[in-house]
């Protein structure tokens, strides 16, 4: 499984909530046992959000904190 398909599983799993770049690293490398930085599974998340219409609202930049609304499910849709 690639860090992409297993964020978008995470994220397709995940309430609307908060969640910071940090807690994506931490929930990947548990998934995936590889370490990912947290600006890259943002890139995703944004990837993620244009495909399923989920949002994610930068709540502090600096401490990379958003406030996540879900969209449609679409894990299961994708190749990589």
């Amino acid at each position: 499984m690639t860090i992409k398909q297993a964020l978008y599983e995470y994220l397709d799993m995940r309430p609307a909530g908060m969640i910071s770049g940090w807690e994506l690293f931490g929930a990947m490398l548990e998934a995936t046992n590889r370490k990912t930085y947290p600006a890259t599974l943002l890139e995703y998340c944004r990837e993620y959000s244009d495909l399923s219409g989920a949002r994610f609202d930068c709540v502090d930049n600096k401490k990379s904190l958003y406030y996540y609304h879900p969209g449609v499910q679409i894990a299961g849709a994708i190749i990589d």
